[in-house]
Formats: structure tokens, C-alpha cells, sequence
């Protein structure tokens, strides 16, 4: 009798202990998943696609990388010298994209970002012969200040810039910290900064913004990558349009938010 007892307790236990080791394995599978889809680019398509749908057009920013070099001083927003110069060109390209790689003269690569735009004036942008008859408020450029960032640098509201992630956008059409499902990007092979090629899910995350950046225009941050893997959607012009779409999936939503905040 005492060896019946004793093999049902150990039996139920053992039938518990499997089912937690089950129940676990289970969990962590899920959370496996949840993490590679946010790395990995692998969100499904939703289906179907969500009722909030805008017509947007895309233009494209990076990093723009450089060695310290040239006479014109980076300063930050109290107009103190960071130790970093560039020429002319280099200025004006890292004040047009926000963020620039700056690598010394011992060989330290410094990251800095917009900051604000001062009084003084450091360089004249149009002299710079790519900008010399640019539409763009090149003039303001000259007055950039910076601040010592990390990463791929900073956008808005606390949130670090991710590759083929961030997107740029106005607020009043696309809200910050909200993601859009872009089916035009969807399917395209893009190189991640460390090499590898993956292919995107179409799902971008509103953590920035720019002055030029009004209405439906968005800006996708593509990193260190300066091509264009997005043809059919970073045109650069206003009346090629494509159709996105305002994501309602929290588990979208919190992933991505999660990739940004600091």
C-alpha cells in the first residue's frame, strides 16, 4: 500500500513537473519569437490591412560619416567647441542629415546630433557646390549646433535611432511613437549595419522629425546605409505617393517602441 502511494505521488509530480518544463518552453518560444521578429524584420502582414490609411511620400537620411578634418568648428547649444571639425561639405551634409560619425585624429569615432540652430553662423552651405542652387533653407545650416550622442544617434521624445526602422515624420499627420505599415516597402532586401541582408516587413516607427518634414512627407532612416533599398517608396518626390497604413497591433506597437526607447 505505502508503495502504491508512493509511486502515484511521485508519478503526479513527475506528470507536474513536465507540464511546467512544457509550460515553460512554451514561454520562452513566444518571447524567442516576439525578439526576433523586432530584430529580424519577420512581423506578419495584417490582415487585414488597418482602416486608418495615408497616402505619404519618402525621402531618405543616414548617418553621414567623416574624419575630422577642415576649419569649421562643431559647437554645442552653449556654443562650446566639441574638439571635432569639418569642411565645408561635411558640415553642411551632417547638418541636412542630423547625425554625423566623426572620427578623430587618434582614431575615436564621436557621434553627434542636432541640436539646435544657433545665431552664429559657421559656414556658408551654398558654397558648398552640391548645395549651391538647393531649394532647401540651406542657409540655416551653417547655424547648426550639436550634442555628443551614441548609436546611430537620437530622435524625438527619448527615442534612439534604429535603421530601416525610424522614420521622420510630422506629428500632426503621423503621431510620434505610432508605427505605419508600408506595403510598398514590404518584401525588399535591405543590408543591416553588420552586413547581414534581410528582408523588411514593411512596419517603420515614427521617432523623429525634421524641418523640411511637413504633412504626408516621412524621412526613412537608413543608418550607415547611404543607397536606396526602397525604390519604390523613397522617390523624393511629392507626387509619387504610396499607401500606408496606421498600425492597431499593441504587440507591433510595443516591439517597435521597445527597439527605441533609451
Amino acid at each position: 500500500m505505502i508503495a502504491g502511494v508512493l509511486y502515484r505521488y511521485i508519478r503526479y509530480f513527475g506528470e507536474m513537473r513536465i507540464l511546467l518544463l512544457m509550460i515553460a518552453g512554451l514561454l520562452v518560444l513566444t518571447s524567442g519569437l516576439h525578439a526576433q521578429s523586432q530584430s529580424d524584420f519577420s512581423y506578419t502582414a495584417p490582415a487585414p490591412l488597418p482602416q486608418k490609411k495615408l497616402i505619404i511620400w519618402a525621402t531618405q537620411y543616414y548617418v553621414h560619416e567623416f574624419a575630422s578634418n577642415g576649419t569649421i568648428p562643431f559647437v554645442d547649444k552653449n556654443n562650446q567647441p566639441l574638439g571635432l571639425y569639418g569642411d565645408t561639405c561635411d558640415f553642411c551634409m551632417a547638418a541636412l542629415e542630423g547625425t554625423a560619425s566623426i572620427t578623430d585624429s587618434s582614431g575615436n569615432v564621436f557621434v553627434v546630433n542636432y541640436a539646435n540652430t544657433g545665431d552664429s553662423n559657421f559656414v556658408d552651405c551654398r558654397k558648398c557646390m552640391k548645395y549651391a542652387s538647393s531649394k532647401l533653407s540651406v542657409e540655416s545650416w551653417g547655424k547648426t549646433r550639436w550634442t555628443i550622442s551614441s548609436g546611430f544617434g537620437d530622435g524625438v521624445k527619448n527615442y534612439r535611432l534604429v535603421p530601416f526602422r525610424t522614420i521622420a515624420v510630422d506629428s500632426k499627420t503621423i503621431p510620434y511613437g505610432s508605427v505605419i505599415y508600408i506595403p510598398a516597402a514590404r518584401g525588399v532586401t535591405i543590408e543591416l549595419p553588420n552586413g547581414e541582408k534581410v528582408t523588411h516587413d514593411g512596419y517603420f516607427f515614427a521617432g523623429d522629425t525634421g524641418g523640411a518634414i511637413k504633412q504626408n512627407h516621412i524621412d526613412v532612416f537608413t543608418g550607415i546605409y547611404t543607397g536606396n533599398p526602397f525604390k519604390a517608396l523613397v522617390t523624393s518626390n511629392a507626387n509619387k505617393t504610396v499607401e500606408a497604413y496606421l498600425v492597431e497591433d499593441q504587440l507591433v506597437i510595443e516591439g517597435l517602441k521597445s527597439l527605441h526607447v533609451k
